[in-house]
């Protein structure tokens, strides 16, 4: 059997070598009777997120109403007392 091989017994009862295996060689075939069936790889770190500072106030003040003009208040009052 091969440096990066392991049975499916050694998979159930020792994985942590088998884990060992996976981090030394990248990879390891699983075999099931003798015979190659799985492939086991430890998957690639994740990639980084760019932190990005965000105006959370800027973003608020665009989602607000804009402010009604003195005139435009004046004529709202208006209408409503009608």
């Amino acid at each position: 059997m091969s440096a990066n091989a392991a049975t499916i017994r050694e998979l159930r009862t020792d994985f942590r070598s088998v884990k060992r295996k996976i981090e030394q060689h990248g990879e390891v075939t699983i075999t099931d009777h003798g015979q190659p069936s799985y492939v086991l790889r430890s998957l690639p770190p994740p990639a980084k997120m760019k932190a990005s500072a965000r105006d959370y106030y800027a973003r608020l003040l665009k989602r607000q109403p804009k402010a009604l003009s003195p005139k435009e208040t004046r004529r709202f009052w208006e209408e409503e007392r009608h």
